[in-house]
């Protein structure tokens, strides 16, 4: 049986200390890329926040306002035909981990971003 061409995907786990740089450049090579952005987490549920709308940027800074956690993820997304300024922001809260999938020629397929509390922000590209 000829299942036709494979296609391969690649997980990788991005290291904290690179965040603020790996998220600049993730930003500079996908802006106004249409992104789902679903959240899964084992208290509240799975849901989806939005579908097919425009990536504006994805940032990682340094907060200092809480002393058991500094620093804050942020998600923001355009308008839909990618006009204006950014129209929402969803903040992940003390990320510890950041995971991506990548398909063979290093494209970056998704982003799971994972916070204190084992929830998981998931941002899907779309091709």
């Amino acid at each position: 049986m000829q299942l036709g061409l494979s296609y391969k995907r690649y997980q990788l786990d991005i290291p904290p200390a690179v965040w603020s740089e790996f998220f600049d450049q993730l930003t500079d090579e996908n802006r106004g890329r249409l992104i789902t952005l679903k959240l899964l987490d084992n208290q509240l549920g799975d849901f989806e926040v939005l579908r097919h709308t425009p990536l504006y940027a994805i940032t990682y800074a340094f907060t200092g306002d809480r002393p058991d956690c500094g620093s804050d993820l942020i998600v923001t997304v355009g308008r839909p035909q990618g006009l204006g300024e950014a129209t929402y922001a969803h903040r992940v809260v003390c990320p510890q981990a950041v995971s991506i999938v990548t398909d063979e020629d290093g494209t970056v397929l998704s982003c799971t971003i994972t916070n204190r509390d084992q929830a998981q922000s998931k941002i899907s590209f779309q091709s």
